[in-house]
């Protein structure tokens, strides 16, 4: 028996499995380390080959990503439990001649056992490699069951994400609009049930984006479905209600805190994307729209002096915007 090919295909076994069980059922807010760099790098090279202004072609990113990273945990499956059954050249018999399995034979033996659990024209040579036969069945029909499950949690998650995004652009293409729509001329009082909801529905797709960090490459056609849009009007609203408008007729202070939180919590999520802010400040919100319209607000110098505070916030928002090769709100 080949000690070091038996020890290498171990490795590239628990490997394989740590990756999927790791990217799969450990809701931590980061992938696996190579799946984690494997998206990114696959998402980035993507982008770079179709361009900027494709949003077609690159909406077949997530599907792809999701698919290849799936692919990879089931070859290097298959290659680790070919390396160990390999090592020990008696660990497999035909069936109907007296040849000597190679290579190609230990895999293709391997590929029955781990995907279809059929007979084939190898059996296992030995009551040990029965035994390691049926665990690698086991093993392959519980990665590919886990595969399909997370495959079907990751689709509906892009429908909620989407969904929130059409939610929050549909009231306003812009933060200023957003805030507006809101305005009876006497108060932002109605606001307060949607931000509820919406920082409900925000909170569910931070703990989404925790348990599946590929989702940030899950691109769409549609600006009006494009979370970094639709985060980036909310926050901006948030600041315009918290610091922009009078005090008198701001909502109840709590649902600007919870909207607020419910912001940076999902932008903590980044982090596991490998999305970092942007080097330029994005546009500020305009108080002028708001004095258009008959709303009272505090002096602009004390508006943006407290927006000061916000910047970093705001720039990790719009790097968030130009991953999704998106141009910020106005």
């Amino acid at each position: 028996m080949n000690i070091l090919l038996l020890l290498l295909g171990i490795a590239v076994v628990i490997w394989s499995i740590v990756e999927a069980f790791w990217t799969i059922i450990w809701v931590v807010g980061d992938s696996a380390p190579i799946t984690s760099r494997f998206t990114t790098y696959t998402w980035r090279l993507f982008r770079t080959v179709v361009g900027n202004k494709k949003h077609r072609l690159l909406s077949l990113t997530g599907p792809l990503v999701l698919f290849f990273s799936i692919l990879l945990w089931l070859l290097f499956l298959w290659l680790g439990w070919t390396l160990v059954f390999y090592a020990d050249v008696s660990s497999i018999a035909p069936t109907r001649s007296g040849i000597t399995p190679d290579f190609t034979d230990v895999l293709w033996y391997v590929a029955y056992c781990l995907f279809t659990i059929g007979n084939g024209d190898f059996t296992p040579n030995g009551d040990a490699w029965q035994v390691l036969s049926s665990l690698v069945g086991l093993n392959g029909m519980l990665m590919i069951t886990l595969s399909v499950t997370y495959f079907l949690q990751v689709v509906s998650a892009v429908v909620n994400k989407r969904s929130f995004a059409s939610q929050v652009t549909g009231i306003g293409s812009s933060s200023e609009e957003f805030v507006l729509k809101f305005w009876n001329g006497r108060d932002f009082k109605a606001i307060e049930l949607q931000l509820s909801s919406l920082s409900q529905q925000l909170s569910t797709l931070n703990e989404q984006h925790l348990a599946f960090p590929i989702l940030h490459y899950y691109h769409t056609t549609s600006e009006q479905k494009s979370q970094g849009r639709a985060i980036a009007i909310l926050y901006d609203a948030v600041l315009l209600l918290e610091h922009g408008v009078a005090e008198d007729i701001r909502p109840t202070q709590a649902y600007l805190d919870t909207t607020h939180e419910s912001a940076k919590n999902f932008l903590n999520t980044l982090k596991s994307a490998f999305i970092n802010k942007a080097e330029e400040v994005p546009p500020l919100p305009s108080l002028l729209k708001l004095n258009w319209k008959g709303v009272p607000t505090v002096p602009e110098e004390e508006f943006y002096r407290k927006l000061e505070d916000k910047k970093e916030t705001r720039q990790l928002v719009l790097g968030l915007i130009k991953n999704n090769n998106r141009q910020w709100p106005s």
